[in-house]
């Protein structure tokens, strides 16, 4: 019986590790500190570091099953998902690497060993590509693998040579494909492969890492080789499996067969309802480990790509007949089938299926606001006789308002219509150059400073102490200035710090670097920063304030003492805890649904941003700060250890969305109602944070609110202002603080009233003051008219209307002077005096005059001008134009 796809992932790690390899856990959809790509879309992308040189890996080989996503960005395969055999947007990479340990020869042995012992595929119906001018990786599948000379193709740059940019690590590749059907008469494995014309399928790709690309071009062979390699486990479990489509193993089967065999009431072809059960299929298991990995939908960046993937499933399901909340039921189909491999699918199952929920309902909104649009587009454009539509209307309606372009197609097609294809692709090109332009601008130099590099290489990492530590004696390893090392400084230079013991905990998860002094008998620094730009590298910014002499050279192993600024580091543990408490209060009283998505830890304040799909409402509010409060009541001990991730997870731990992990880990434990992963700094016991008071919540994106809060003093000193202000207003009003609320509702009331009791004088006012004004009404042809100039602090267009009311049919012009060269000016007809004399229209013509601009309705136009000494003109025009 043929492996299933999680018996093939068990056999590739336990492969793997069976030849000295690393297992190292998916990372995260979500990049790990690296703004140049939208999602992870490799398996190397968490090695990416290795690769470049900014940090030393603890190991030299790796095995991972990586969580890959590719809609949006550079790798988008969205549009080719359910039409084709392989397409996906998530998939898992089965990868290999190594870190300058071994190479090509035994990269390619492993790979064949695994293909063939393991897997058991027959070596008859494998070939292989290499680079076309990669004689070495030739040589080693033809001499020491065996494989004869016709089954190794060689092909070009395209195919068979990788480079992570324009510039840095790359190399030639080497690829190992699956025969699907026999080679055609007259062909060969070359030509195959060349044309690519579907007799083999690619199933591995091992990338050789050698050399090194410059910005001129050059390459330089890398000191130490590396190797990447990739396999999309989808695709062999459908090989090992032997099927024709990725979508028939068992890793897709189930839901496909699921989505078909529970379709209320399809529409389409056979084959058109397998492309939609193929979409729903893939897009499940897309929207499920994004929302597992912290994104939520949104109209912008990842959030758009995931509410774009939740549209289009919704799209495709109502093509079978399913309903709206359809598509967040799947997850109890499809969570079993992978929650083993990845349990945090499972723990946010519920989560998953309100926003989902949510998603759905907002689409099918859209689609009926959508239809409406479209419909008065197609209305306007048949008035005209015009039987193709412009692609730009069309790409409006799919751009602005989420409208999917096959609906459009079919609607327009039941109508005898069609719609500019070129100007719609225009179009959208245009909105792709435009995402480029924005995804460019965010790349970033990932390449950390060599200066920082050449000190791990020196071995000149260094040893944080804070944690027990906040004053020590110590040398100064290395200074740099202005990106250099150096062993001179003078007063006033801003200078960077490694000490061999430091006790400035650097700026990480949230929690800001310390500050402090370092001090000797030379010189003294002020330090305002502490940041990790390598990990194991702690480095202390500060500026040099005082010297013996106008230069100090530093000595090798310059003895110094390095202390923390006290009240900021203990105030910043404070809040360091609280929001561990914050976290655990909004579970216990909104659901486990929530998660940290965001922090900011420092000694004034803390914010914490979490994973929520409403407001919190004041009454929940209130709820969570008395859950905190009383924790700090009962003042239990915070305990932090040291455990494997492994045992981390099995306590209950909690981790953080997209944070990157090491195997050891130190979980911090705020009393018993709070567990998380975290290697910040926190106060000893719960009670000395004293007391925590909520001062904000607000959204910041679609499905993450904001919550900010402070602790002790602080927290003491707002509740202080706050009450003090609470008494001034109940002294004001006379009565106790807890019955201010009523009593301000009573006056708000009173006002009101009086409002209401005001607007009614003013109506009876202006109505006194029509009468009076119609004793100036004159007749211009058959027209009754009102020309007046009126003063003071009259509303020109209440004023109007009311006068309109009055006098019944007729023409009226109110004119004020604003200022010296400001004149404001508003005609109102009566609907009987027909086109020729319609407001909107008079105004737009006579604004001119007056040096203005303006418009209106056909009943009711204003606009204001900067020529008052030109009103006789204009009535005089206006008349004119009355009799005409």
């Amino acid at each position: 019986m043929a492996m299933t796809g999680n018996e093939i992932r068990q056999s590739f790690i336990q492969f793997f590790e069976s030849k000295g390899h690393k297992h190292v856990r998916s990372s995260s959809l979500v990049p790990h500190n690296d703004p140049t790509i939208l999602f992870t879309n490799a398996g190397m992308n968490q090695f990416k570091d290795y690769f470049l040189g900014n940090q030393k890996p603890e190991f030299t080989r790796a095995v991972t099953s990586q969580k890959v996503m590719r809609a949006g960005g550079k790798h988008n395969d969205l549009e080719n998902v359910g039409r084709t055999d392989r397409h996906h947007t998530f998939f898992e990479m089965l990868g290999n690497f190594s870190f300058g340990d071994y190479f090509k020869k035994e990269a390619i042995a492993f790979a064949w060993e695994y293909l063939t012992v393991v897997l058991g595929l027959s070596p008859e119906k494998l070939i292989v590509s290499v680079f076309e001018e990669d004689q070495e990786s030739f040589d080693i599948w033809h001499q020491e693998m065996g494989l004869p000379i016709e089954k190794i193709g060689k092909l070009g740059k395209k195919e068979n040579f990788w480079s992570m940019g324009d510039t840095g690590p790359c190399g030639p590749c080497s690829e190992i494909h699956f025969q699907l059907r026999p080679i055609a008469e007259g062909s060969s494995p070359q030509k195959c492969l060349e044309e690519d014309d579907g007799t083999f399928l690619e199933i591995w790709n091992l990338v050789f890492m050698e050399f090194n690309r410059e910005a001129d071009g050059t390459m330089t062979p890398l000191p130490k080789p590396s190797i990447d390699t990739g396999m999309g486990i989808e695709r062999i479990a459908s090989v090992v499996q032997n099927f024709q489509s990725n979508y028939e193993s068992d890793l897709l089967s189930g839901l496909v067969d699921h989505i078909l065999k529970n379709a209320p009431s399809p529409s389409g072809s056979e084959s058109e309802q397998v492309v939609s059960a193929r979409v729903i299929a893939d897009h499940i298991r897309a929207a499920a480990f994004l929302i597992a990995d912290g994104v939520i939908p949104s109209n912008e960046g990842r959030g758009y790509v995931i509410r774009r993937i939740i549209r289009r499933a919704a799209r495709h399901g109502k093509e079978l007949g399913y309903q709206p909340g359809f598509f967040a039921d799947l997850s109890d189909i499809f969570v079993p089938m992978m929650s083993d491999p990845y349990p945090e699918i499972s723990e946010t199952q519920e989560y998953f299926k309100i926003l989902i929920s949510q998603e759905e309902r907002r689409f099918s909104s859209t689609l009926s606001q959508g239809i409406k649009i479209l419909d008065e587009l197609l209305a306007t454009q048949q008035e005209k006789g015009v039987l193709t539509i412009d692609g730009e209307e069309i790409f409006k309606l799919y751009d602005t308002y989420g409208f999917p372009i096959d609906l459009t197609e079919d609607i327009l097609q039941d109508q005898g219509l069609s719609y500019d294809r070129d100007s719609f692709e225009a179009a959208m090109a245009r909105q792709r150059e435009m995402a480029k332009s924005a995804q460019d601008a965010k790349k970033v130099d990932l390449k950390v400073s060599a200066v920082y590099v050449g000190l791990m290489d020196k071995g000149l990492g260094n040893q944080y102490v804070g944690g027990s530590q906040l004053e020590v004696q110590t040398d100064i390893l290395a200074v740099i200035k202005e990106g250099q090392l150096t062993d001179i400084i003078s007063r006033g230079d801003d200078i960077e710090i490694v000490l061999a013991k430091s006790p400035f905990y650097a700026e990480s998860g949230g929690q800001v670097g310390d500050k402090g002094e370092i001090n000797s008998n030379e010189f003294r620094v002020v330090v305002y920063n502490t940041q990790s730009p390598v990990p194991g590298l702690n480095i202390v910014f500060g500026r040099v304030v005082s010297t013996t002499t106008q230069e100090v050279k530093l000595s090798k192993s310059s003895s110094v003492n390095a202390s923390v600024s006290v009240k900021q580091r203990l105030e910043t543990e404070c809040n360091h805890t609280a929001t561990h408490l914050l976290q655990a209060g909004l579970r216990a009283v909104l659901g486990d649904h929530v998660k940290q998505a965001g922090s900011l830890v420092n000694d004034e304040k803390l914010r914490f941003d979490f994973s929520h799909y409403a407001p919190v409402t004041r009454e929940q509010l209130l709820d969570v700060e008395t859950f905190i409060n009383q924790r700090l009541l009962e003042n239990e001990d915070v305990l932090v250890e040291e455990m494997s991730f492994d045992d981390a997870m099995k306590t209950g731990a909690m981790a953080i969305f997209g944070e990157k992990y090491g195997d050891h880990v130190r979980v911090v434990s705020a009393g018993n109602q709070s567990k998380e992963l975290c290697g910040g700094s926190h106060t000893s016991k719960l009670g000395n944070i004293g007391f925590l008071k909520i001062i904000s919540e607000e959204s910041i994106a679609s499905g993450i609110r904001r919550i900010e809060a402070l602790t002790g003093r602080n927290a003491l000193t707002y509740v202080q202002q706050n009450l003090a202000v609470l008494d001034d207003i109940s002294q004001r009003l006379k009565v106790p603080q807890t019955e201010v609320t009523g009593r301000v509702d009573q006056l708000l009331e009173q006002l009101k009233e009086k409002e209401k009791l005001i607007e009614q004088l003013q109506k009876g006012a202006q109505a006194a003051q029509a009468a009076k004004a119609l004793d100036q009404t004159k007749k211009i042809g058959d027209v009754q008219a009102l020309i007046m100039k009126v003063d003071g602090d009259v509303d020109l267009k209440s004023q109007a209307l009311a006068f309109q009311k009055a006098m019944g049919s007729g023409l009226i012009m109110l004119g004020k002077t604003v200022a010296e060269d400001k004149i404001s000016m508003v005609i109102a007809t009566s609907k009987d005096l027909g086109p020729k004399l319609q407001a909107g229209q008079l105004v737009k013509e006579l604004a001119p005059i007056i040096s203005g601009k303006g418009g209106g309705s056909p009943t009711i136009a204003q606009c204001g001008g900067s020529k008052p000494t030109a009103w006789p003109e204009l009535v005089a025009e206006l008349e004119k134009r009355v009799v005409a």
